[in-house]
């Protein structure tokens, strides 16, 4: 199961360190832990791109499920 269109569709994306803030309007978001320095993280279509400071990128199809790019 992917991520929410509500998060794809409002397209806001807040990188704080480790982790990437996904927004679904001005006060809901969900929170992923990287569990690295994320440089860049943007949507690609309704998966998430993000890229990390060791210059690998992890597209994720939800929340918990990635794969290394």
């Amino acid at each position: 199961m992917g991520f929410d269109s509500k998060y794809v569709s409002y397209g806001l994306l807040k990188i704080e360190g480790e982790k990437v803030k996904l927004y679904a309007n001005a006060n809901t978001y969900l929170s992923i832990s990287v569990g690295k320095s994320v440089t860049n993280a943007n949507w690609s279509g309704d998966e998430l791109n993000v890229s990390m400071s060791d210059g690998k990128v992890r597209r994720y199809k939800n929340q918990n499920t990635y794969t290394t790019i």
